[in-house]
């Protein structure tokens, strides 16, 4: 299923972690509408803003998987609302300051250990608060500045 123009629900329901421990990663009906709305007004333009195709690390998480990835209780994973990403061919780094300067209405972006860029949205009844981040440590201990 397409979520977008260059986006597919598969991208962002695969888990290697869900495999291996038999957990079931299928979004609800409201995440699923979250994801074409992350898709469709940031991923898409972070797509054509950086010319560059995006790789998803981690999108929708459900409660089972979260836990056992060690994600935040509150994750906007568990909602369909972001996204772990790599533009491919491009620096992290590079990559979060355009994405950080464009127009793009995002909720929050964190470059998080030099690895990957999360992105996310906010749910629909609150605005974007364009809160830009960047973490380090380890899993369950990162430390997080605002940039």
């Amino acid at each position: 299923m397409q979520l977008s123009d260059n986006f597919s629900l598969s991208e962002f329901t695969v888990s290697q972690t869900a495999l291996r421990r038999g957990i079931d990663n299928t979004p609800t009906p409201i995440a699923l509408y979250n994801l074409r709305r992350l898709c469709k007004t940031v991923l898409e333009p972070v797509r054509t803003l950086l010319a560059a195709p995006l790789h998803v690390d981690s999108g929708f998480r459900s409660l089972i998987l979260n836990n056992h990835v060690g994600g935040s209780a509150t994750s906007a994973h568990m909602e369909g609302r972001a996204a772990d990403i790599k533009p491919i061919g491009f620096d992290l780094t590079h990559a979060f300051a355009l994405i950080r300067a464009s127009d793009i209405q995002f909720d929050q972006i964190i470059l998080e250990c030099n690895a990957w860029i999360h992105i996310s949205i906010a749910d629909e009844n609150h605005p974007n608060r364009r809160m830009a981040m960047m973490a380090s440590g380890d899993p369950g201990h990162w430390v997080y500045n605002y940039v």
